[in-house]
Formats: C-alpha cells, structure tokens, sequence
C-alpha cells in the first residue's frame, strides 16, 4: 500500500510538472479555445462549456462558456475525477451520484446536473485537465454528441502542443536575434581593435589564402580591404618573397606553437623595412588549421635590443591572454564547456587505461528562469558569479569545475568515487544553502555518475549525470542524486511493478 502511494504521489508530482511545461495556467483568454468551448457547447446542446486546467489546489478555467466564475477549488471539481480516466466521463445526474450529491456545484447556486468531461493532455501522456460540457437539469448525450466531444478534447490537446511550440520557436527567434546582435557586437569590437592597432594582422587558411587582414595591412602595402583576399602568397608577392613567407606559415603549422621571426620588406621605392613576425596555428571551425600573424615594424626599435626585448615579451603575454579568454566562460572566470570536453576526453582515457576512479557532477541552478524575469539580467548574472566563486571554494586541488551552458555547472573529478562524489555535493549543498544571496535564497539541484569498466566512451558519463541531475530536479531540487542509486530505484520500482 505504501508503494502504491509513492507511486500515486509521483505520478502526480509528474503530472503537475507536465502542467507547469504546458505554460497555460492563468493565462489571458485566447480565441482558439474560446472556439472550442462554443463549438462544444452548441453540439451538445447544454449552457455550458469549459477548458479546465487542474493543478496540486483547483481547477482553472482557460476558457469557459455560460459559467461567471473563472476557477474553483480542487476538491469540488468535477474534473479532478475525470483527469482520472482514460476516457469520457459521463454523470447524467449528479443528484444520483453518491460523489457529487452534496457538492457545493450542485448544491450551490451553479445547480449543476449533467456533466461530461473529455481527459485533455500534455504531449507525453499526463492529464492536465478536461473539456468538459455542463448543464443545470439531467440529460444524455447522443452518440454522435459523445463522439463529438472526444474528437473536440483531441482539438485542445492538438492546440495546446501548437502553443507550447509557437511559445519555443518565438523564444528561439528571440535567443537567436540576441545571440546575432552580440555577434554583431563581437565582431565589431574586433574590428575597431583590428584597425585601430599599430600593426600588421591576418589570417590565412589551410592552403595560404588570405582570409583576412587589417587597415594597417591594406595601408602598409597600399590595397583595398578586399584586394588580397582569397589569394595566395605566390599571387601577391614575387617567388623569393613567397616561398620565405610560406616556409614561416608551415613553420608554425608543424610546430604547432608561436612562432617569431625576423621578416624583411622592400617596398616599391626600395626602401627596407624590418619586421617582427608573429605566426601562430589557430583552429578553424571545420577543424582545419589556419595561420594567424602578426607584424611588428620594429626598425627602429631594433636599434636598441632591450626595447625589442620588451616588445616580444608583451606580444607573448598577449597571446598567453588570448589562450586563457578562449578557455575560459567570460562571465564567471570557470573554464568553459571545450575546455571540459577537452580534459573529459583525457582524464577518460587514463582512467580507463589506469583503471582509476572517475566522477562527473552536473549542478543547475533552481528556478534561475523565474529569479531573472523578476530581479532583471544583471542579477542573474551576479548570482551566476557567486555561484561560481562557491563552486571554485568548495571544489578540491585536481578537479575542474566548468561553467557548461546557461545556468549549468560541470565537475570533472579525477579519482573520485561514489561515496567520495556524494560528500563533495553534500559540502556544495551547504555552502549554497549558506550563503548570503542578494534577492532571494538560491538553490541547486545536482546529478553525478562514476566511471565504470563497461562504460564505453566519456560522453555516456555525462548523460548519466544528467539523468541525475533530472531526476533530482523531480524529487523536488535543492538536492543531489547519485545516478547508481537513482539506477537501482528505478530497476526496484519496475520489479516491483512487474510482481
């Protein structure tokens, strides 16, 4: 028996989760179910018609015909019954129904009847509520009537899944916009510091094309911005030139590392100018290998060793910088998703091969959608850095603690079991729970999983966390499950149900 109440409570649990995603609850009257209600209301020939949503108190209204009222609570509804039940119910005279004889709607001055309410559904199966149709003196419904009605309760959940949908793509549209005005941004920002800077930029790819270059390129050698582009050395300068500077690109390539070089230049008028040649392999986003330069002209500075000393040691800590910006999340200061990825794929492969213990903890941030929508970006983004700095506190000397994507965070932790792995999320859980957060208290649900000898590749060690994490989120948040506990319930409760 307690089981079976466990089971009820979490189906509910799931039930009003599936709610809770449909993003219908209390929201304005919209024409496509107000049609609905008519429609059914006019076919079955009663006063009254509604599209009830149910929740853990009451049952609301999205859209209703011929009742004043917007909601009532739960216990009195006569669609927290019918959410029971695969199919139509039907209560011809609620007088003559020892559950509703005495309830306020039919006591009360609503004086309800006849009931019939078709189950509508969130697209993986729980019932949210009904269509329901309603009148004030018993009656029966036709065949046809009741065949109506079910194909109508199919046109709600066909338009609640389409709304769901228009409300995600709207989302994307407007994540997508957001994402290509920073890209806008970015790109512009990197563009005033490649012209404004005092030296030779560009970029080539595989095979030597110019891909790019800055104002002081096209200056310095008197082009346009687009006249070098797509070509090769060998079309631009005469062979000796060419192959030197090639030889310098796959230099680079081959070594794999920056590189610094003494390049010389004889311009139109013969004059000579000496350069410093930064060349440095950069990864493109097909994976290819593309060559990035820099060129300094440095003759006159070459008349003193100390200042070109100076100047090769600043262009190395840059390029050091630029190494750390592209490892790292901008907001945080954690590494980023690649850089996990990166050391995931390492840290795997020894353990597999060592035969070492390996963990994995995804967190993410409780109820962060709602925290920004009520105190604004910018102190979600605050919360999101503190949260940060706790994780970099409570995590130990060896793991790698990641920022993985919006308001979720990543462990990796080498030679680390479950036991170990559950006492570590114990020491975060605290410390968040501890914490001074400006607004509000701030929570976080976490999923890990361990290495084991069957697993097959790094990335399954991932999906097992998340699982984790998921159903962590379900048993109510602020709270970590271990994906080989979650595991083990899982295979009991089906055993238990099977039995």
């Amino acid at each position: 028996m307690l089981e079976m109440t466990t089971t009820i409570e979490a189906r509910e649990t799931d039930r009003l989760s599936a709610l809770d995603r449909m993003e219908l609850m209390d929201t304005v009257p919209e024409p496509e179910f107000d049609e609905l209600v008519e429609t059914a209301a006019a076919i079955c020939e009663v006063p009254i018609s509604l599209v009830t949503l149910v929740d853990d108190r009451r049952q609301w209204f999205k859209a209703a015909i011929g009742l004043a009222i917007s909601e009532t609570p739960r216990e009195i509804a006569f669609c927290a019954h019918a959410i029971q039940q695969p199919e139509l119910m039907l209560v011809e005279d609620a007088t003559n129904d020892p559950r509703f004889a005495e309830n306020p709607l039919v006591t009360g001055e609503n004086h309800v009847r006849f009931y019939a309410g078709m189950p509508i559904s969130s697209p993986d199966g729980f019932a949210l509520g009904t269509l329901c149709v309603l009148d004030r003196v018993p009656r029966k419904l036709t065949t046809t009537q009741v065949a109506a009605l079910k194909v109508l309760g199919r046109q709600v959940n066909a338009r609640m899944e389409l709304r769901l949908h228009r409300l995600q793509i709207e989302r994307a549209l407007a994540a997508a916009e957001e994402a290509r005005a920073k890209l806008a941004a970015s790109e512009h920002r990197f563009m005033t510091f490649m012209d404004s800077a005092p030296f030779i930029a560009f970029l080539k790819d595989a095979d030597g094309r110019i891909i790019f270059y800055n104002q002081m390129t096209a200056d310095t050698f008197g082009v346009t911005r687009e006249e070098w582009l797509g070509r090769t050395d060998h079309e631009i300068y005469d062979e000796r030139d060419a192959a030197r500077f090639r030889a310098h690109d796959m230099d680079a390539v081959r070594s794999n590392s920056l590189r610094i070089m003494q390049e010389e230049w004889v311009d139109k008028d013969g004059v000579v100018s000496q350069w410093c040649s930064y060349k440095f392999p950069c990864a493109g986003a097909d994976g290819s290998t593309m060559v990035g330069g820099f060129w300094i002209n440095v003759t006159e500075q070459l008349r003193s060793d100390t200042e070109l000393r100076r100047q090769r040691a600043e262009i190395e800590a840059a390029n050091v910088r630029l190494s750390e910006l592209a490892a790292t999340d901008s907001l945080t200061g954690l590494a980023n998703r690649r850089v996990f990825d990166e050391r995931l794929a390492v840290e795997f492969a020894q353990a597999k091969r060592k035969k070492r213990e390996l963990s994995v903890m995804i967190l993410d941030l409780d109820g962060f959608k709602r925290r920004n929508d009520l105190y604004g970006h910018q102190q979600g983004d605050a919360a999101l850095r503190q949260f940060a700095r706790l994780l970099e506190e409570a995590t130990r000397e060896g793991d790698l603690a990641a920022r993985y994507g919006g308001e979720e965070f990543v462990l990796l932790l080498p030679e680390t079991d479950d036991a170990q792995a559950a006492q570590l999320a114990e020491r975060i859980l605290e410390k968040i729970r501890a914490a001074r957060w400006e607004d509000e208290p701030l929570t976080t649900s976490i999923g890990a999983a361990s290495l084991d000898a069957a697993m097959a590749s790094d990335q399954r060690l991932v999906s097992l966390a998340d699982e984790a994490l998921y159903a962590a989120k379900r048993a109510g948040r602020d709270r970590f499950v271990l994906y080989k506990e979650y595991y083990k319930q899982v295979v009991e409760q089906m055993g238990a149900s099977s039995s």
